[in-house]
Formats: structure tokens, sequence, C-alpha cells
């Protein structure tokens, strides 16, 4: 899922705010409470190296900056530890996460 953070696109918080509640912020990290419903779709966007706790399993389309796709499915209470990405998403099942975006 990975891309040259080069690309960066906004932040998943600016693009999509409707989906996203700001649970901690401080000078390392940026804790997001992340929810969203089949169906949904989040414009590109980026992320730098974060960890993300799927609260619910989901099943997810993601679309990378140079376009190709990827189907994505997790399972309840999975944790997973990515690098920076840019990428769009469609949720193929509704999502219950938790972000937690590292800040360099």
């Amino acid at each position: 899922m990975a891309v040259s953070y080069a690309h960066a696109a906004d932040d998943i918080a600016s693009v999509a705010p409707e989906y996203c509640k700001l649970l901690k912020e401080d000078a390392k990290a940026r804790v997001i409470h992340y929810i969203l419903k089949k169906g949904d779709k989040v414009g590109m966007h980026s992320h730098p190296s974060f960890v993300v706790y799927f609260i619910e399993g989901v099943k997810s389309r993601y679309t990378l900056a140079d376009g190709t796709t990827r189907d994505v499915e997790t399972k309840n209470g999975e944790a997973q530890v990515l690098p920076p990405v840019t990428h769009s998403g469609e949720q193929l099942t509704d999502v219950d996460e938790i972000l937690v975006e590292l800040k360099q």
C-alpha cells in the first residue's frame, strides 16, 4: 500500500472530516477514530507512518497515487503498522477503526 510520501496529498481529517473524530493530538502523534459505512468513498489523501487498529474487520478498496488498486480485508481486533501512504478509498463494508498517525 505504500507510495513515496513525496506525492503527499491532504491529510485524512481535511479530506473526510465527517468520518474522523480527533481523540488526541500532540507533538508526536495524532489519534483519530474513523467510522464509515459500506459504500462511503474518501478522496486522495496521505498518511505519515501510522498504526491502525480495526475495531471491526473491514473490506476496503484502495487506489494508490499511481492509479493501481488493491482490495484489503482485515479481521476484528487486528492491528497493523504501516509506512507512509497516499491513497483514496472505497468501503466495501462498514468501518470502525482507530488511526494513530506518527509525526516525524
